[in-house]
């Protein structure tokens, strides 16, 4: 809202570090020199698909979901023996699009969900270098997390959705081919929906979030001051760590 941007180079948000090649590491490491790697995912998905080591960086687990209460554990327990017949078999069950419906109103409502993105955001305003954040896909709980730091950062409502949208962009291709898919197969809107939100992601779910926000704390800041108990000083440190 300044006029700032952000320092390029010093914010990274990943996508799947475990099937990093090695010329993504060479690059993570040479241009970029990440500091720090903050891992949101779960123990379980930590022990199945192991990061890919960034070497000098330092690695932080900060699971955003309790193991007991991941939801991403009812897409890998659907029907199939791949994990697209799992996702399309997950879509096409009427409980998938309420489910991912409230996916992100979930997860800003959440106290353990809220603990762990107040950890992370202290973390960043208190560690120096280049950060990278990740989950699974990089894209709901990464998405979030990104989100509340572009928020804290200072930047508008807009500019935050339009960051988000742009998730879709490398994962359009396999959203349209699931979306054959399930056309194939007579699905209903709800299942077109759901698969859009599993693959990639539902502005219209996370603009409800930020709508519940908006509702239950006035403001995505005054949320930020009082859920993750940042002080306007720290605010102030952050965009200027982060912003020039």
């Amino acid at each position: 809202r300044d006029g700032r941007r952000i320092k390029h180079g010093v914010l990274i948000r990943c996508g799947v570090l475990s099937k990093a090649t090695d010329s993504d590491l060479k690059l993570l490491k040479e241009k970029y020199h990440v500091n720090y790697v903050f891992d949101l995912r779960t123990a379980y998905e930590v022990n199945r698909w192991p990061d890919r080591i960034i070497e000098g960086a330092t690695y932080v687990n900060m699971p955003i979901q309790d193991d007991n209460n991941n939801f991403w554990q009812l897409i890998l327990e659907a029907p199939g023996d791949t994990a697209e017949e799992k996702l399309i078999n997950f879509a096409m069950n009427p409980k998938a699009n309420p489910m991912m419906k409230q996916l992100y109103v979930g997860m800003v409502s959440d106290e353990y969900c809220q603990l762990q993105y107040a950890a992370l955001l202290d973390r960043i305003l208190r560690s120096e270098g280049t950060m990278l954040w990740h989950c699974t896909q990089g894209k709901d709980r990464t998405g979030l997390a990104t989100a509340f730091l572009l928020a804290a950062l200072g930047f508008d409502r807009k500019t935050i959705v339009d960051d988000f949208a742009l998730t879709n962009v490398p994962y359009q291709p396999n959203i349209d081919r699931l979306s054959l898919k399930l056309k194939l197969r007579g699905a209903n809107k709800d299942a077109f929906e759901a698969i859009q939100a599993e693959e990639g992601v539902s502005i219209k779910n996370f603009e409800a979030a930020l709508d519940y926000i908006d509702q239950n704390y006035g403001s995505m800041e005054n949320y930020i001051k009082e859920i993750f108990v940042l002080t306007d000083d720290e605010l102030d440190t952050l965009k200027d760590k982060f912003l020039e």
